[in-house]
Protein backbone atom coordinates (compact mmCIF):
# COMPACT_ATOMS: atom_id res chain seq x y z
CA UNK A 1 0.00 0.00 0.00
CA UNK A 2 1.38 3.37 -0.88
CA UNK A 3 2.84 4.85 2.35
CA UNK A 4 0.57 7.86 2.72
CA UNK A 5 -2.67 6.47 2.03
CA UNK A 6 -1.52 3.81 4.71
CA UNK A 7 -1.01 7.11 7.24
CA UNK A 8 -4.19 8.36 6.13
CA UNK A 9 -6.17 5.38 7.27
CA UNK A 10 -4.56 4.56 9.91
CA UNK A 11 -5.07 8.07 11.37
CA UNK A 12 -8.82 8.10 10.39
CA UNK A 13 -10.14 8.12 13.68
CA UNK A 14 -7.41 9.85 15.52
CA UNK A 15 -7.62 14.10 15.99
CA UNK A 16 -3.85 14.39 16.70
CA UNK A 17 -1.14 12.36 14.61
CA UNK A 18 1.01 11.33 17.28
CA UNK A 19 0.91 9.55 20.60
CA UNK A 20 -0.18 12.89 22.81
CA UNK A 21 -3.13 12.94 24.39
CA UNK A 22 -5.94 15.82 24.45
CA UNK A 23 -4.97 16.81 28.20
CA UNK A 24 -1.47 17.08 27.67
CA UNK A 25 -1.78 19.03 24.74
CA UNK A 26 -4.37 21.39 26.45
CA UNK A 27 -1.60 21.89 29.54
CA UNK A 28 0.78 23.02 27.40
CA UNK A 29 -1.31 24.96 25.12
CA UNK A 30 -1.52 26.92 28.42
CA UNK A 31 2.30 27.22 28.77
CA UNK A 32 2.51 28.71 25.86
CA UNK A 33 0.94 32.34 27.16
CA UNK A 34 0.61 33.90 23.64
CA UNK A 35 -0.26 37.27 23.49
CA UNK A 36 -3.47 38.01 22.08
CA UNK A 37 -3.76 37.83 18.64
CA UNK A 38 -1.17 35.75 17.85
CA UNK A 39 0.57 34.85 14.66
CA UNK A 40 0.93 30.54 14.66
CA UNK A 41 2.54 28.28 12.59
CA UNK A 42 2.46 24.88 12.60
CA UNK A 43 4.47 22.59 9.93
CA UNK A 44 3.25 19.02 9.63
CA UNK A 45 0.12 19.90 11.00
CA UNK A 46 -1.50 17.24 9.89
CA UNK A 47 -5.63 17.68 11.18
CA UNK A 48 -4.85 20.80 12.72
CA UNK A 49 -6.30 20.02 16.12
CA UNK A 50 -3.46 21.51 17.86
CA UNK A 51 -3.60 24.78 15.44
CA UNK A 52 -6.92 25.56 15.87
CA UNK A 53 -6.57 24.73 19.76
CA UNK A 54 -4.14 27.54 19.83
CA UNK A 55 -5.74 29.99 18.07
CA UNK A 56 -9.41 28.85 20.37
CA UNK A 57 -7.08 29.68 23.14
CA UNK A 58 -5.20 33.28 22.07
CA UNK A 59 -7.77 34.43 19.90
CA UNK A 60 -4.82 33.71 17.53
CA UNK A 61 -4.68 33.71 13.05
CA UNK A 62 -2.95 30.72 12.23
CA UNK A 63 -0.66 29.63 9.09
CA UNK A 64 -0.85 25.30 8.80
CA UNK A 65 0.93 23.77 6.18
CA UNK A 66 0.75 19.82 5.30
CA UNK A 67 1.18 17.77 2.18
CA UNK A 68 -1.29 15.58 3.05
CA UNK A 69 -4.70 16.13 0.82
CA UNK A 70 -6.92 14.07 2.49
CA UNK A 71 -5.70 15.75 6.18
CA UNK A 72 -6.27 19.31 4.97
CA UNK A 73 -9.25 18.68 3.95
CA UNK A 74 -10.15 17.69 7.49
CA UNK A 75 -8.67 20.53 8.97
CA UNK A 76 -10.59 22.76 6.68
CA UNK A 77 -13.99 21.54 7.38
CA UNK A 78 -13.06 21.85 10.95
CA UNK A 79 -11.89 24.97 10.79
CA UNK A 80 -15.31 25.86 9.39
CA UNK A 81 -17.39 24.26 11.61
CA UNK A 82 -15.46 25.78 14.51
CA UNK A 83 -15.95 29.54 13.22
CA UNK A 84 -12.27 29.73 12.43
CA UNK A 85 -12.09 29.57 8.51
CA UNK A 86 -11.54 33.51 8.18
CA UNK A 87 -8.59 33.38 10.67
CA UNK A 88 -6.66 29.88 9.62
CA UNK A 89 -4.59 29.74 6.42
CA UNK A 90 -4.13 26.17 5.50
CA UNK A 91 -2.05 24.51 2.77
CA UNK A 92 -1.84 21.70 1.32
CA UNK A 93 1.65 21.54 0.33
CA UNK A 94 5.55 21.23 2.16
CA UNK A 95 6.15 24.34 4.08
CA UNK A 96 9.37 25.44 1.66
CA UNK A 97 6.21 25.99 -1.30
CA UNK A 98 4.50 28.40 0.69
CA UNK A 99 4.80 32.08 1.52
CA UNK A 100 6.09 32.74 4.98
CA UNK A 101 9.10 34.80 5.96
CA UNK A 102 11.18 34.93 8.56
CA UNK A 103 10.20 36.76 11.96
CA UNK A 104 6.74 36.23 11.21
CA UNK A 105 5.29 34.00 14.20
CA UNK A 106 5.13 34.23 17.83
CA UNK A 107 5.16 30.51 18.04
CA UNK A 108 6.28 28.03 15.53
CA UNK A 109 5.01 24.62 16.32
CA UNK A 110 6.37 21.74 14.78
CA UNK A 111 4.88 17.86 16.22
CA UNK A 112 6.37 14.79 14.79
CA UNK A 113 7.38 16.50 11.69
CA UNK A 114 11.14 17.63 11.80
CA UNK A 115 11.30 15.49 8.96
CA UNK A 116 9.65 18.35 6.48
CA UNK A 117 13.05 20.17 7.29
CA UNK A 118 15.21 17.40 6.62
CA UNK A 119 16.40 16.48 10.52
CA UNK A 120 15.54 17.52 14.20
CA UNK A 121 18.75 19.92 14.20
CA UNK A 122 17.51 21.87 10.65
CA UNK A 123 13.87 22.07 11.50
CA UNK A 124 14.87 23.50 14.71
CA UNK A 125 16.86 26.01 12.92
CA UNK A 126 14.42 27.33 10.59
CA UNK A 127 12.00 27.19 13.15
CA UNK A 128 13.62 29.88 14.51
CA UNK A 129 14.06 32.10 11.85
CA UNK A 130 10.62 31.93 11.27
CA UNK A 131 9.51 33.12 14.46
CA UNK A 132 9.66 36.75 15.87
CA UNK A 133 12.65 37.82 18.78
CA UNK A 134 11.64 36.42 21.84
CA UNK A 135 9.00 34.12 20.17
CA UNK A 136 9.04 30.25 20.66
CA UNK A 137 8.94 26.70 19.19
CA UNK A 138 7.17 23.53 20.31
CA UNK A 139 8.76 20.90 18.80
CA UNK A 140 8.13 17.21 19.38
CA UNK A 141 9.96 14.16 17.74
CA UNK A 142 10.90 10.67 18.77
CA UNK A 143 13.93 9.56 20.82
CA UNK A 144 15.20 5.98 21.95
CA UNK A 145 14.30 5.08 25.52
CA UNK A 146 16.84 2.48 25.16
CA UNK A 147 19.59 0.94 22.90
CA UNK A 148 17.78 -0.57 19.87
CA UNK A 149 17.89 -4.15 18.81
CA UNK A 150 19.19 -4.96 15.87
CA UNK A 151 16.25 -6.55 14.76
CA UNK A 152 14.02 -3.80 15.39
CA UNK A 153 15.98 -1.52 13.71
CA UNK A 154 15.85 -3.40 10.59
CA UNK A 155 11.63 -3.58 10.59
CA UNK A 156 12.17 -0.13 10.86
CA UNK A 157 14.60 0.27 8.25
CA UNK A 158 16.00 2.56 10.62
CA UNK A 159 19.60 3.07 12.23
CA UNK A 160 20.44 3.69 15.83
CA UNK A 161 21.74 7.07 15.03
CA UNK A 162 18.52 8.23 13.27
CA UNK A 163 17.22 9.21 16.55
CA UNK A 164 19.01 10.43 20.01
CA UNK A 165 17.75 10.13 23.32
CA UNK A 166 15.05 12.76 25.17
CA UNK A 167 18.38 14.71 26.43
CA UNK A 168 19.80 15.07 23.17
CA UNK A 169 16.66 16.52 21.96
CA UNK A 170 16.71 18.91 24.39
CA UNK A 171 20.80 19.54 23.97
CA UNK A 172 19.83 20.13 20.10
CA UNK A 173 17.52 23.13 21.21
CA UNK A 174 20.69 24.51 22.91
CA UNK A 175 23.03 23.87 20.03
CA UNK A 176 20.79 26.14 17.80
CA UNK A 177 20.66 29.01 20.38
CA UNK A 178 17.08 28.28 21.90
CA UNK A 179 16.16 28.41 25.40
CA UNK A 180 14.39 25.55 26.38
CA UNK A 181 11.78 26.46 29.18
CA UNK A 182 9.51 23.11 29.40
CA UNK A 183 9.70 19.67 28.25
CA UNK A 184 7.78 16.55 28.22
CA UNK A 185 7.71 12.50 27.34
CA UNK A 186 4.65 10.75 25.80
CA UNK A 187 3.48 8.16 28.33
CA UNK A 188 2.76 4.48 27.92
CA UNK A 189 -0.57 4.57 27.97
CA UNK A 190 -0.50 7.25 25.71
CA UNK A 191 1.31 5.45 23.39
CA UNK A 192 -1.12 2.25 24.03
CA UNK A 193 -3.88 4.87 22.87
CA UNK A 194 -2.17 6.17 19.55
CA UNK A 195 -1.10 2.45 18.40
CA UNK A 196 -4.34 0.74 19.39
CA UNK A 197 -6.49 3.25 17.57
CA UNK A 198 -3.48 3.04 14.40
CA UNK A 199 -4.36 -0.94 13.98
CA UNK A 200 -7.63 -0.75 14.91
CA UNK A 201 -8.11 1.87 11.75
CA UNK A 202 -6.11 -0.25 9.21
CA UNK A 203 -8.15 -3.25 10.59
CA UNK A 204 -11.64 -2.33 10.47
CA UNK A 205 -10.33 -0.94 6.52
CA UNK A 206 -9.10 -4.24 6.03
CA UNK A 207 -12.72 -5.59 7.07
CA UNK A 208 -14.92 -3.26 5.30
CA UNK A 209 -12.96 -3.11 2.14
CA UNK A 210 -12.02 -6.81 1.32
CA UNK A 211 -11.88 -5.88 -2.34
CA UNK A 212 -9.33 -3.21 -2.20
CA UNK A 213 -6.71 -4.01 -4.08
CA UNK A 214 -3.84 -3.54 -1.25
CA UNK A 215 -5.95 -5.43 1.09
CA UNK A 216 -4.72 -8.58 1.36
CA UNK A 217 -1.11 -7.10 0.88
CA UNK A 218 -1.74 -4.83 4.01
CA UNK A 219 -3.16 -7.73 6.23
CA UNK A 220 -0.10 -9.43 7.88
CA UNK A 221 1.91 -5.92 8.51
CA UNK A 222 -0.92 -4.21 10.22
CA UNK A 223 -0.22 -6.45 13.72
CA UNK A 224 3.19 -5.57 13.58
CA UNK A 225 3.10 -1.75 13.86
CA UNK A 226 2.32 -1.93 17.34
CA UNK A 227 5.78 -2.46 18.39
CA UNK A 228 7.09 0.77 18.58
CA UNK A 229 6.33 2.19 22.21
CA UNK A 230 8.78 -0.27 24.08
CA UNK A 231 12.00 0.99 22.75
CA UNK A 232 11.20 4.27 21.18
CA UNK A 233 9.18 7.70 22.43
CA UNK A 234 8.27 11.12 21.74
CA UNK A 235 9.64 13.90 23.49
CA UNK A 236 8.50 17.55 23.17
CA UNK A 237 9.72 20.58 24.29
CA UNK A 238 9.08 24.50 24.11
CA UNK A 239 11.71 26.99 23.82
CA UNK A 240 12.43 30.87 23.80
CA UNK A 241 13.61 32.17 20.37
CA UNK A 242 14.99 35.07 22.20
CA UNK A 243 18.93 34.87 20.92
CA UNK A 244 21.61 36.86 21.52
CA UNK A 245 23.53 37.20 17.95
CA UNK A 246 27.20 38.14 18.37
CA UNK A 247 28.34 41.37 16.28
CA UNK A 248 28.92 38.99 12.87
CA UNK A 249 25.92 37.50 13.34
CA UNK A 250 23.87 40.58 12.94
CA UNK A 251 26.22 41.90 9.73
CA UNK A 252 25.93 38.87 8.31
CA UNK A 253 22.58 37.74 8.72
CA UNK A 254 20.53 40.77 9.96
CA UNK A 255 16.93 38.86 9.73
CA UNK A 256 17.99 35.45 9.69
CA UNK A 257 17.55 34.62 13.56
CA UNK A 258 13.76 34.43 15.35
Amino acid sequence: MNRLRFFTIAHRDLSFCCPVSSAKFEQVIEILDLPPQARVLDVGCGKAELLLRVMQRYNATGVGADPNAGFIHDAQTEAARRGHDGRVELHGAKIQDIPVGADSFDVALCIGSTHAFGRFAEALTELARLVKPGGQVLIADGYWKQKPDPDYLAFLGAAETDLPDHAGNESAGLEAGLVPFYSCVSSEDEWDHYEGRYCLAIERFLRDHPEDTDASASAPGAMLIAAGGVTRSASAFISSANRIRSPNEEDQHPHTEG
